[in-house]
């Protein structure tokens, strides 16, 4: 008789220390979850902004580019002026047709 009582109560110490673990668990767990989820947020964050550098760098060196040959190439100057501005050269004459309206 005595050693069902004391494998039932081996048991139940281990029962006792599985629901200890479990309740520790869930505890940490509830501590930690809104850390995690503000990480994560943090985490989409940063993607999104690298993206937005990226995005952005990628103009710059357009920008860049462009100022450079608005400083070096006077063909390019000539075309934005034509077409930015309007301009045109000395006795030069512009023809500029309107879309056909529909019917």
């Amino acid at each position: 008789m005595m050693k069902w009582t004391e494998n039932l109560w081996v048991r139940l110490h281990s029962l006792g220390f599985v629901m200890f673990v479990a309740v520790l668990l869930g505890g940490v767990t509830l501590v930690f979850l809104p850390q995690l989820q503000r990480r994560h947020a943090l985490q989409q964050e940063l993607r999104r902004l690298d993206e937005k550098i990226a995005v952005e760098e990628n103009r710059e060196r357009r920008l860049q580019a462009e100022i450079d040959a608005l400083k070096s190439d006077p063909v390019y100057v000539e075309r934005v002026a034509r077409q930015k501005l309007n301009l045109v050269r000395p006795n030069e004459t512009i023809f500029r047709f309107s879309p056909r309206p529909d019917r």
